[in-house]
């Protein structure tokens, strides 16, 4: 296998700064003695919180977390977040999925619904192993399209031409002297003032 070694894994020890491990220490002091109870009451879990400075939730996430690992100080050390707003959650593998599937089944001329381009990423997804991404991550892709672009995958260029602006600007780029705002009423005809 590997030769008699053993595998080590780094869990955080190495690179926690101090000040994360400090608290970390102290945690585990407290939390390995509710750990130790069959059951955490109200009043243990509010004394364990005024003692750590902390809420009565976050003392019921720690021990979650102590129970669920090995019982070390490390269990308790924060995590690190996998992803945020604007950073992809997924591995890579599954946000090439979800490209490929939007541009070859979504971006045609067929156009197909979010369901049925859903329907395709989980069947890719499921047959490469990969972690099937939620139905709204898709639909979030899809609503960020340039709009103008996936119409005009869609439709073609004259279903996207209803999104362009004639000349290159917008009517509201070119002004109320454009719109004749600033005219009298030139041209109307009817003859009155």
């Amino acid at each position: 296998m590997d030769g008699g070694r053993a595998q080590i894994i780094e869990r955080g020890v190495l690179t926690a700064p101090d000040e994360a491990w400090d608290v970390a220490v102290r945690q585990a002091e407290v939390i390995g003695r509710l750990a130790a109870e069959p059951r955490l009451g109200l009043a243990a879990a509010d004394a364990a919180a005024a003692e750590l400075g902390i809420s009565r939730r976050q003392v019921y996430v720690l021990l979650r977390r102590w129970r669920a690992g090995e019982g070390v100080v490390s269990d308790l050390l924060p995590r690190r977040s996998s992803g945020g707003q604007g950073r992809g959650r997924f591995p890579a593998e599954v946000e090439a999925v979800l490209r490929e599937v939007i541009g070859s089944r979504y971006l045609n001329r067929q156009r197909r619904s979010v369901a049925a381009v859903y329907r395709e990423v989980v069947r890719r997804c499921r047959a490469g192993g990969l972690p099937v991404p939620a139905r709204n991550a898709l639909a979030r892709r899809i609503e960020a399209l340039d709009p103008a672009a996936a119409v005009s995958a869609r439709e073609g260029a004259d279903g996207a031409r209803r999104l362009r602006s004639a000349g290159g600007e917008t009517p509201e780029d070119r002004g109320p002297a454009a719109a004749g705002a600033d005219r009298p009423h030139a041209g109307r005809s009817g003859g009155g003032p």
